[in-house]
């Protein structure tokens, strides 16, 4: 059995997430790390969600990664943009 990484109702097999990390030139952040908190709060404060992952796409690359990490993986994908009239 392939060790997992578990987070609230989901879990992931810890493999494909490091597979995932290290595709990625963006950081992948789970609960737990550094940043975690930061990276995951949005700009209204109602809005608690505690994503298992959250990747910080860099490329294009990085996007389709996610992507189909998701897919494969039947992980709902929450996208977020900024940096344009973000508040």
């Amino acid at each position: 059995m392939a060790p997992s990484v578990t987070t609230g109702a989901t879990t992931l097999d810890a493999s494909a997430v490091q597979s995932l990390a290290a595709a990625m030139r963006g950081p992948l952040i789970q609960w737990g790390d550094p940043g975690y908190d930061e990276a995951r709060t949005v700009y209204n404060a109602m809005i608690d969600k505690r994503p298992a992952l959250i990747a910080r796409c860099a490329t294009v690359a990085d996007v389709i990664a996610a992507v189909n990490f998701a897919r494969e993986d039947g992980v709902v994908v929450a996208i977020r943009g900024g940096g344009h009239n973000g508040g």
